[in-house]
Formats: C-alpha cells, sequence, structure tokens
C-alpha cells in the first residue's frame, strides 16, 4: 500500500516561489551588472585607447620620432682652463659636461639603478610591476610612500623634453608620452648609453645637469674618482634635489645617502657589513661653486670677451656659428694658476689688513664728509633708488626710507658683517672698501699669467686691472728713457733745487722729504723718485716728445699738458703699465697682451691657437738695458728697498713705486726680463684715501702684494740671478755716484741763472752779501 503523499502548506510553497524568484532576480541582476561592467570597460578602453591614440598621434603636441631621438644633442659648458689644464670658470646655459659610460664608476650605476630602477636591465622601458604598484598603492590607496613607477627610461624622457601643462590632464598626457618617448629610446640605444644620457641630464641642482657638474660642486673631483658613499650622496639628491642637497640640509641628505646604500645591499650590489660601515660615515663635502668662487672670475670675464671678438669669423663643420654656452669648447688661456693663486692669496691677506687699518683711520668721519654731495650723487645713481623712484616715491622720501635699518650681509675682506643696516650704512661700507688691480704679463710674449681685478667679483664686480688712475712716479721712466733715447749718459747730474716754471704759472713741483741739496744723476734720481730733477730732464725737451713716446709704449690714454706730466698726473691702468714696463724687460719691444692660447672643440679639434706676432721697436736695445739697470737699484736700496729685507727677495728685480696727490692712489711695478706685474690700489673716488705717507704710499700699499706673491710663489720660471748683462761700455756710463755735491762753479752758474730769469732778483737781495747770494739755497 503507497504512503499518501502530504499535501504541502500553502504557506511554504508561497516562500518556495519568493525564494525562486529572489534567486532569478539576483542572477539577472548580476547579469545586468556584469554586462554593464563589459560595457563600461569596453567603454573605458576605448577611451583609453582613443585617448592614448590622440597623444600617440601628437594631439597633444608632437612627440619626438626615432629619428630626432637618435640625434640627441645634450648642451655643454664651454670650460676656461689654466695653461696647466687647471679648470678656472664655465661659461652655459645649463651647467653641464657630458661623459662617457667609461668615465662613470660602477658604484655610481649601481647605486643609480638600485635606487631608481632595480629592474632597469630586465624591461623594456616600462617596469609593469612597478606601474601596477603604483596604480593599487599609490592611486587606489592613497599609500604615497610606494615610490614612482617611472624607470629610468622614462625619467630620461621627462628631463629631454620636460613636462607641459594641460591643466587637469597635466599628469595622465606626461605619463603616457613619456612611455611613449621611454619605449622609442629603449629601441634605439642600448642600456649603457640610457644609463649615460640619464646621468649626463638629470639635475643635482643649484643649477648643475649632469653627475660631472654634480661632483665638482659638491666633492670637488670627477666622478671617477668619487667613493662609494658619496656616490650615493648624489644619487640620492635626485628624489628631491633640493631638500636632499647636503650643504643645504645635510641631516635629510645623510639619511637619504644610507637609505641608498640600504637599497645597494638589498639589491646585492654591496654587502651588509659594507653598507653597515659606509652608513657609520660622517657626510662630507668638498664644496666648490666656480660662479660664486671662482679664483679667476674677473680674468674668465675678460676670456669670454675675447672669445667672442676669436671666433665672430668662425664656423662649425656644419656651418653653423659657434654657440658659446652650449657648444662645450674648450679654452687654453695664458693664466699661469700658480702664480695667480699665489697674488690673489697675497692680494687679500693684505687687503684683509690694509681694510682694518683705513676702517681705523676713518673711524671718527667719512672721508667724504667735507662733500656730501659726493655721497649723495652715489646714493641717486644706486639700482634701489632708481627702483625707489618707479613706485613713485619723492626723493625726499627716498632718502628717509634709506635711512632705515634691516637685516644685512656685506662683504668685507676682512670677513662678512652680519646685522642690521640702512641703505645709507651699505653704500657707505661698500665705498670705503679698497679697491686693487694687479696684473701680471710675459714681457717676451704679452701673455697674461696673472690677473687680480678686484677682492670679490661677486660684490665688487669692477675690474680695476682696466681703471684709468693717475700714474704717479710709476711714469717717471719714461722721461729718462726719452733722455736716454736722445743720448743722454746716466751719469749727466742735474740740480734738485727747487725752482718755479713762469710759463706755468710760476709752478714750482716739492719732493716728497722737501730736500733739494745737490745734484743727481739718473740713477739716483729715480732710487729716491727726485720730482725736481725728473722735471728738469723732462723741460731738456718737450711734453710732445714724452707723449708721443708714451703712446708708442702702450699708453693710450691723452696726457694732460704742463710739466707735471713728468710726475705722473696722466692716468693709465695696470694693464697699460704693466705693457709699458714689457718695453724695458724685453729689450725695448711694445707686446700686445693675450688671453687665450688655444680653443678647441669637445670633440678635441682645433678651433683657434694663438700665433706669435711681429712685435714693433719702440726704444733703442742700449736705452732699455740702461734703464733696467736703474730700476734693478731702485729695488737694491730705493723707495722699493723693502722687497729684500721685508720679503727676503733675492733675485734680481727691476721695478718703480709710485704714489698719487694727496696718497689716493698707490702702484708698484715689479719687473725681470721674464715676468711684469702692475699693481694699484687705492679707492673707487680719490676722496677714499688715507692721509698719510706711512699708510697711503706705494711702498706701503702696493709693493706689498708684489712682495708677498713672489715669495710665496713656488715656481721656479721667474726667479732670475743677473739676468741683466751689460757690456762694458754701459757698465762705464753707468759708473758714477747717485749724488754729490754742487762744486762752486755750478752755483756760480745757477745764481747766474736766476738773476737772468728774475730781473728784479737784485733788488730783492740789494741786503745779501755776495758771498750769500752765491752760495746760499733758493727760498721756497
Amino acid at each position: 500500500m503507497k504512503p499518501k503523499k502530504k499535501k504541502s502548506s500553502p504557506r511554504k510553497g508561497k516562500a518556495k516561489s519568493t525564494r525562486r524568484r529572489g534567486k532569478t532576480q539576483k542572477r539577472s541582476k548580476l547579469r545586468r551588472f556584469l554586462l554593464l561592467f563589459v560595457k563600461l570597460g569596453f567603454l573605458g578602453f576605448f577611451t583609453f585607447a582613443l585617448f592614448v591614440s590622440s597623444v600617440y598621434l601628437g594631439f597633444w603636441g608632437p612627440i619626438p620620432s626615432a629619428q630626432d631621438l637618435s640625434r640627441i644633442e645634450q648642451a655643454k659648458a664651454t670650460q676656461i682652463r689654466s695653461k696647466e689644464g687647471e679648470l678656472l670658470a664655465k661659461i652655459y646655459s645649463q651647467n653641464r659636461d657630458p661623459l662617457s659610460f667609461e668615465e662613470m664608476p660602477q658604484h655610481l650605476r649601481d647605486a643609480l639603478t638600485s635606487t631608481e630602477d632595480e629592474r632597469f636591465y630586465e624591461h623594456n622601458g616600462i617596469d609593469y610591476r612597478s606601474l601596477m604598484r603604483v596604480v593599487f598603492k599609490t592611486i587606489l590607496m592613497g599609500d604615497r610612500s610606494a615610490g614612482g613607477g617611472s624607470t629610468i627610461s622614462q625619467q630620461l624622457a621627462k628631463n629631454l623634453f620636460g613636462r607641459p601643462d594641460f591643466s587637469w590632464f597635466s599628469m595622465p598626457v606626461n605619463k603616457v608620452k613619456e612611455i611613449i618617448i621611454a619605449r622609442r629610446i629603449e629601441s634605439i640605444y642600448s642600456k649603457d648609453e640610457i644609463i649615460t644620457l640619464y646621468l649626463n641630464t638629470v639635475s643635482f641642482s643649484e643649477n648643475t645637469f649632469g653627475i660631472a657638474a654634480g661632483s665638482l660642486r659638491f666633492f670637488n673631483r670627477p666622478p671617477k674618482q668619487l667613493k662609494l658613499q658619496e656616490s650615493a650622496v648624489l644619487i640620492g639628491l635626485l628624489k628631491a634635489n633640493t631638500y636632499y642637497n647636503p650643504r643645504l640640509n645635510p641631516e635629510p641628505a645623510l639619511e637619504r645617502r644610507n637609505t641608498v646604500l640600504a637599497q645597494m645591499a638589498r639589491s646585492e650590489k654591496i654587502s651588509l657589513a659594507e653598507k653597515d660601515s659606509l652608513q657609520a660615515l660622517p657626510l662630507r663635502l668638498s664644496y666648490r661653486n666656480l660662479d660664486r668662487e671662482s679664483p679667476a672670475a674677473y680674468f674668465s670675464s675678460q676670456v669670454k670677451g675675447e672669445l667672442q671678438k676669436i671666433l665672430a669669423d668662425k664656423l662649425r663643420p656644419d656651418g653653423r656659428e659657434w654657440q658659446i654656452e652650449t657648444d662645450g669648447l674648450i679654452v687654453t688661456t695664458t693664466l699661469e694658476a700658480k702664480l695667480h693663486n699665489a697674488l690673489r692669496n697675497a692680494a687679500l691677506a693684505h687687503l684683509s689688513q690694509l681694510q682694518k687699518k683705513f676702517d681705523q683711520h676713518w673711524s671718527s668721519k667719512n672721508p667724504w664728509s667735507s662733500n656730501q654731495l659726493f655721497f649723495d650723487q652715489k646714493l641717486a645713481q644706486t639700482p634701489w633708488f632708481k627702483r625707489m623712484l618707479t613706485k613713485g616715491l619723492s626723493e625726499e622720501e627716498i632718502f628717509a626710507e634709506a635711512k632705515k635699518t634691516r637685516p644685512m650681509r656685506l662683504y668685507h675682506p676682512g670677513g662678512f658683517i652680519e646685522k642690521k643696516l640702512s641703505i645709507e650704512d651699505s653704500l657707505s661700507h661698500y665705498l670705503k672698501l679698497l679697491r686693487i688691480g694687479s696684473v701680471a704679463l710675459d714681457p717676451r710674449s704679452g701673455a697674461v699669467r696673472a690677473w687680480l681685478g678686484g677682492s670679490n667679483f661677486r660684490y665688487l664686480p669692477y675690474d680695476n686691472v682696466l681703471a684709468v688712475k693717475p700714474t704717479a712716479s710709476t711714469f717717471k721712466p719714461l722721461v729718462y728713457a726719452m733722455a736716454l733715447e736722445n743720448n743722454e749718459e746716466p751719469c749727466t747730474y742735474l740740480s734738485a733745487e727747487r725752482q718755479e716754471y713762469p710759463g706755468y704759472d710760476n709752478w714750482s713741483p716739492r719732493n716728497y722729504d722737501d730736500k733739494y741739496e745737490g745734484y743727481f744723476s739718473m740713477t739716483g734720481a729715480l732710487k729716491k723718485s727726485i720730482n725736481t730733477v725728473t722735471v728738469e730732464w723732462l723741460m731738456k725737451y718737450s711734453e710732445e716728445e714724452l707723449a708721443i713716446l708714451a703712446r708708442k709704449m702702450g699708453i693710450e690714454n691723452k696726457l694732460p699738458e704742463g710739466p707735471s706730466i713728468a710726475l705722473g698726473t696722466g692716468s693709465a691702468s695696470p694693464l697699460e703699465m704693466a705693457i709699458v714696463y714689457a718695453c724695458f724687460a724685453n729689450g725695448g719691444f711694445k707686446v700686445e697682451p693675450y688671453l687665450i692660447e688655444e680653443v678647441r672643440s669637445s670633440a678635441g679639434d682645433i678651433i683657434y691657437r694663438h700665433l706669435p706676432k711681429s712685435k714693433e721697436r719702440v726704444l733703442k736695445e742700449n736705452t732699455a738695458t740702461l734703464m733696467n739697470y736703474m730700476l734693478q737699484q731702485v729695488v737694491k736700496d730705493g723707495t722699493a728697498g723693502s722687497l729684500s729685507w721685508r720679503y727676503g727677495i733675492k733675485d734680481e728685480w727691476a721695478g718703480k713705486t709710485g704714489t698719487s696727490q694727496n696718497y689716493a692712489d698707490a702702484w708698484f711695478v715689479g719687473y725681470n726680463d721674464a715676468l711684469v706685474m702692475s699693481t694699484w690700489m687705492g679707492g673707487e673716488n680719490s676722496l677714499i684715501r688715507f692721509r698719510s705717507g706711512a699708510l697711503g704710499s706705494g711702498s706701503a700699499m702696493a709693493l706689498p702684494v708684489f712682495g708677498a706673491t713672489i715669495r710665496d710663489f713656488k715656481g721656479s720660471a721667474y726667479r732670475r740671478n743677473q739676468w741683466l748683462d751689460l757690456d762694458s761700455n754701459q757698465r762705464e756710463v753707468l759708473a758714477c755716484a747717485d749724488w754729490r755735491e754742487a762744486n762752486v762753479g755750478e752755483k756760480l752758474m745757477d745764481l747766474l741763472d736766476r738773476i737772468v730769469e728774475d730781473p728784479d732778483n737784485n733788488e730783492k737781495e740789494k741786503g745779501d752779501s755776495w758771498w750769500n747770494r752765491m752760495f746760499k739755497k733758493k727760498k721756497d
């Protein structure tokens, strides 16, 4: 008997039906969702593909072709180098010196790939694992510590072509561009070539581009000489080159360096033990910024001007003009680095002490206190004053504003000054700084061996080597050279008596020591720098003849009229005076100074080479030889005698000191047959000066620079013993005493000359005896 089926309750049947409908609805919703997801995915993919295609096709700006990428040319800085090859300065639009792959050490390349792209040698421009990490961690999860996904090739694309602004679309557009360019780069260049391009392109902060510039800036050495921990510092700052700048932020830079070392250990480029020992080292830099601290900034500025002239009529092999800022030229100059550095160090040390004395000398008032208009005019010429005028301020308001104090940092040869000062204080400070211009030439060729236009190019950029100043007694040798050219004898004696010159408003030159007794030979007059004798030698000839000789020897500036030109009232630059004295040193020839020996392209091809030029004879050889002997005596026991007893210089040098009126200009020109050095020191204006000869004379201000330079110079190229070779006739004509007393006949002739020149002399001296009238000194 079959069991009877139980009848289901209506309530249960209804529940089952509801569940079935629910499942059906869920499946239907899922199907619709999946269908929508597929549609959206397809639409998204289509949109993404359309977006990528628009970038690829150039709708967001052109993308460089493979042909363009195969011709990448990086701007190269032009290098200015010394005679010995030492880097002095660079000229550039971007401070970059591209290197070859072999010039980059292995540990530098390992630090780069370990930190920036650990699978660099495995991918073809895109690291998909890193890209997915960025998508999920950085974009979806907001984890900023997950790092970037750009490969070295993508970063290279960014460095080469930048990231244009497309507003909201900037990031996706530029990322897609960089991916496309990276793939093309990988298809053209090998991995090693990409590493080379990258390290030559990337910025290391402070306007330095490429590993060569970065290595020189922070460690003062080429990349090949970098230590491993130094490479880690440089690679570390690539993440954020200002924040991780080791000069500006040493603590973050040290932490970042250690992170790079840890990455290298993780990539098994270094051992854990090596990592630990290197991480324990302190951060040490050897910072060198040639833009601010070039030892030859004034010289390099002049070299740039001469280089532009040299290249004006020269073209590249492709027919284009040479570009100094981008073509990476190698300019070998005439500068001798050791001599120049000795000059620079001597000058800065001397200036530091002298400036302190000058500040004390004027501690109670300003040098222009009797001429306030001078200061006001200087203030009105400043860029700050002109900016205030453009803002609509009246002159009265500007002068009031100039008295307000604010924090300032001012340059001083003895060290920077940081305190609250006014604009007037700042201007007064810089006006009172002493200036220097010193240059050294090879008198045989004209090659410039040292050039110091001032104490600090950044704060005092005016080049005093070219500044035209009264030459004072350094001009006197030209008077004696003129006399020798006219066959006068060095042992001709002239009276030191003070005289008036009626034809020149009774002008009467004074001697430095106010002594006027006796007669001086040429040598004696030069040794003691006797003004009265020098003027008498001029009066035997003419101002015009002297001016012609001065121009022939190298002084371009027109000389003033009147017999005072014999005492150096005319003006010339230190460079011109070096040219003048070179005429004595080389036997009578005028040389043309030059700065550049050779210019080569970045590939090493010669573009220019200096060729010796024929020299014009401006003095007889005998004149030059006799002048050299007499100027040697100035150094041995004349006004420049301190070179021996103070600086211990035993070599045979010749030279002449000079001090202009009121101690406004101090000079010394020293030389032998291999070197001429001309030095001027003084203020920006003749008001700015010492008020005593003990501090402001040529022997106190300018001579010490020459003395310390030659004393401290370690080379032997300019050491000379007995460089002057006199023949028997020359020794004979020079064999006389520097000074002698007047004899009876000379005193009688002097008396008669005065009577002839002054008809009223008899009346003035009626009460005098015949003896007194003959032998007394003329009254001052």
